[in-house]
């Protein structure tokens, strides 16, 4: 019994020994060979902790990535936990599943609007503002997304159009729709946003808001000049 003890002991002290002394660039062979949709950066660190200064993956980079290995984490299919600070700020699990799956859990960003669609190839428009991202779970390859559970929301926006902050704050929920990630946003807001937003692994986005702002108000006579005035009075209609 102290025998096999001490064999344990042995062993479990070699693998933390290798893990401690394995350089970084490990970590980035091994993502690569498991998701060759990634492109990734110069590493730095070792196997339990380093960096990546940049990586690009279904069209979105990001910069200035943190990981730390979590042994615990391989039971739940998500060993590494992961900073990122461009072009939002945020951390969450992550790992590598069956059929080269990407995997997120337990996942929060914060940033700026204009920035993130900048490195989505995503027009602004002028638009900017706050936003928050809380991701329980999401599966993605490199035809899109397997299965998405989260929430998604806009503190604040601002633009070149009167009334347009009175918008915010707006809050949709996330979901996966034949590989699209689909937002459900809620009419609990000022200007009563809601509908469906759909967003392909290609950045297309197509959908349907409207937007129900209180006759008199800034936005509503904003939108009415940009849109024209709505055929019931009330619902002004944005189709994406």
């Amino acid at each position: 019994m102290k025998r096999n003890l001490w064999i344990f002991i042995g062993i479990l002290f070699f693998v933390i020994c290798l893990v401690v002394a394995t350089p970084a660039w490990v970590v980035r062979d091994v993502l690569v060979n498991q998701q060759p949709a990634m492109a990734l950066g110069n590493v730095s660190g070792r196997v339990w902790r380093g960096e990546l200064d940049v990586v690009q993956y279904q069209g979105i980079t990001l910069g200035g990535i943190r990981w730390t290995l979590n042994p615990l984490g391989f039971f739940s299919g998500v060993p590494l936990a992961i900073a990122v600070s461009e072009p939002v700020r945020g951390d969450g699990d992550v790992g590598i599943g069956s059929g080269n799956t990407l995997q997120l859990r337990n996942v929060n960003i914060e940033g700026e609007l204009a920035r993130l669609l900048n490195a989505m190839n995503v027009p602004s428009m002028g638009f900017d503002g706050g936003i928050s991202l809380f991701l329980e779970e999401a599966e993605i390859n490199a035809g899109g997304c397997l299965s998405v559970t989260g929430t998604i929301s806009l503190n604040a926006l601002s633009g070149d159009i009167d009334g347009v902050g009175s918008i915010a704050p707006v809050t949709a929920s996330l979901r996966c729709e034949n590989k699209r990630i689909v937002l459900d946003v809620d009419e609990n807001n000022a200007a009563k946003v809601r509908g469906v937003v759909r967003i392909s692994v290609s950045g297309q986005i197509n959908g349907q808001l409207l937007l129900t702002p209180a006759a008199g108000t800034p936005l509503f006579a904003s939108l009415t000049q940009f849109m024209g005035r709505p055929a019931n009075g009330k619902d002004f209609i944005l189709r994406l």
